[in-house]
């Protein structure tokens, strides 16, 4: 990993190029631009604090449910766009995988980087309902870096997984969209983990991103540390898919050229 980390380096002009150019494409012939990164979750949050908190009425721990919400609907949103975009890596960039000496990791990390820079910039529409409701974080919102790093682990390993199947066996980009909607609702972004009948909850707690999800409500709505044994799960699984992401990507991209 750490070859490839240093190849990623050597890489890194090529590499800022792509993800520039990933994050202009989204956008492209769009009037309001990227100001849709803001808007885009502050939709949501409308919606789903309309139907959640008015006619449903979940339980969102004391707080405002449009902030409940949306703490996790950021990193959630952030899992679904790297990991939903993840099987056409390799295929959408069939020119540059063809080319034998191109580095073919670093397309991985050109979308990793771009919806990082996305994320970066949705967190506006949190401080602003932040502001909003008069609610600001305390110290421990430092642990946010830990959990996020957790959560990165997770994604590219995942990446890798998706992009290098999703060469060989089409049916991965078909399968995955499924595979996120039933994982969303496994997830407790619209509900809270709490609220989870007692004895589903160490069910639930195997699901990696409980715990990150979990540790980001603690962390920035209730000023406490993260539940370190829930975050575990996720840490292990993301460490777990990495090697298998990778090994198996570098043992497919070998014919990647002759296949896309």
């Amino acid at each position: 990993m750490w070859n490839a980390l240093c190849k990623l380096w050597k890489n890194k002009d090529l590499v800022l190029t792509l993800t520039k150019r990933e994050i202009n494409s989204q956008y492209k012939q769009s009037f309001l631009g990227k100001l849709w990164i803001v808007f885009q979750p502050l939709g949501l949050v409308a919606v789903y604090t309309i139907v959640f908190s008015l006619f449903v009425r979940l339980p969102s721990e004391g707080v405002p449910y449009a902030l409940f919400f949306i703490v996790a609907l950021l990193p959630w949103r952030f899992f679904n766009s790297t990991i939903g975009s993840s099987p056409r890596i390799v295929t959408g960039y069939s020119g540059l995988v063809r080319q034998r000496r191109f580095y073919r990791p670093a397309l991985v990390f050109v979308k990793l980087i771009s919806e990082t820079v996305s994320f970066t910039y949705s967190l506006i529409s949190l401080v602003i309902l932040m502001v909003y409701f008069m609610f600001f974080p305390g110290a421990n919102i430092f642990y946010v870096i830990p959990i996020f790093f957790i959560q990165l682990i997770l994604s590219i390993g995942l990446m890798f997984l998706l992009s290098s199947l999703n060469v060989y066996v089409r049916d991965v980009n078909l399968m995955t969209p499924i595979i996120m909607r039933m994982w969303f609702y496994l997830t407790p972004i619209i509900y809270s983990y709490q609220s989870v009948p007692i004895q589903f909850q160490p069910l639930l707690a195997l699901n990696p991103l409980t715990g990150i999800i979990d540790g980001y409500r603690r962390v920035i709505i209730h000023n406490q540390v993260p539940d370190f044994y829930m975050l575990s799960y996720g840490l292990i699984f993301g460490l777990t898919f990495l090697a298998i992401g990778w090994v198996t990507f570098l043992k497919l991209e070998k014919n990647f050229a002759d296949v896309v």
